[in-house]
């Protein structure tokens, strides 16, 4: 018989799992799980400099998402929306940074 005449059924998710799904994305379910999988992979650095623009000490990047309580959670958005305006407004100003050369910071050229 030919390979590719056999096929695989796929295995669906039922009717209640596709509900739950959807009610998900709208209940913050879906975010809190994608926040908590980025602050997983993030390195530490990046997560340190989040937590300090947070007001919270740089030493507690080595925390699970779950760990945090919600008034320090709130102060992680708040750091995670800090950093964001700065990025908006060095880009508004200055372009992307990143094409920024050392003689354009430096006083001896």
């Amino acid at each position: 018989m030919n390979n590719l005449a056999t096929v695989q059924p796929e295995t669906l998710p039922t009717a209640q799992e596709s509900i739950a799904a959807c009610k998900s994305l709208f209940n913050g379910q879906h975010t809190r799980a994608t926040l908590k999988g980025m602050w997983s992979k993030m390195p530490p650095r990046f997560r340190g400099m989040i937590l300090i623009a947070g007001d919270l000490k740089a030493s507690e990047h080595v925390r699970e998402f779950d760990s945090f309580t919600d008034l320090e959670l709130t102060k992680i958005r708040r750091g995670m929306q800090l950093i964001k305006e700065m990025s908006v407004e060095f880009d508004s100003k200055l372009g992307d940074v990143r094409r920024l050369k050392h003689y354009q910071f430096s006083n001896t050229h």
